[in-house]
């Protein structure tokens, strides 16, 4: 059975690669937004959102946490 480990960035300081789900944390609206990184730089991660949206997060400023397929 595959499950989905989530681990907030501030804890484990990864950059999220090309191609990573990512969640991004908004505790105060309780929506779960999650995404695909289709883009990354030193300054920002681009992200398409599964909306259909697209936008970036700051790495230290932003909160997120990568998904990862265990």
């Amino acid at each position: 059975m595959r499950q989905n480990r989530a681990h907030r960035h501030e804890e484990h300081d990864r950059i999220p690669q090309k191609g990573d789900r990512i969640e991004r944390l908004q505790p105060w609206t309780g929506i779960q937004v999650l995404g695909t990184v289709f883009h990354v730089d030193q300054v920002q991660i681009l992200v398409k959102w599964d909306d259909g949206r697209s936008g970036s997060l700051r790495p230290g400023v932003d909160h997120f946490r990568i998904l990862d397929a265990a």
